[in-house]
């Protein structure tokens, strides 16, 4: 699977917050940016925007200003989240096929 494929970017994104939960560390929403995915900004709302919808993620994941919007810094991975990053099969793909993880993700503590 290519690193801008939608199930990769959300792999990468509940990895993240997965493990900032776990680890006791607040959520760097510098890390959470369309460059740091490497996509642009449509598909980087749109992602975050079903994993609202989906309930992947705790809190609203944007807030709005007269600045514009913005992506809050206490959201969470929830239950339901977590739950995907052990049961998905599309989501195990996605661990099976990345070679270079790394690369990928960064350093990351997989599942």
């Amino acid at each position: 699977m290519a690193k801008n494929d939608y199930y990769v970017l959300v792999y990468r994104v509940l990895m993240y917050l997965y493990n900032c939960l776990k680890n006791g560390e607040d959520v760097d929403v510098s890390k959470l940016t369309p460059q740091w995915l490497g996509i642009n900004e449509r598909y980087f709302e749109y992602i975050f925007n079903t994993l609202d919808e989906e309930g992947f993620i705790l809190n609203a994941a944007y807030i709005e200003d007269y600045a514009g919007k913005h992506l809050q810094n206490n959201i969470m991975i929830s239950p339901k989240g977590s739950s995907y990053l052990h049961e998905n099969s599309t989501i195990q793909k996605v661990k099976k096929s990345i070679k270079g993880i790394s690369d990928i993700v960064g350093n990351i503590n997989l599942l």
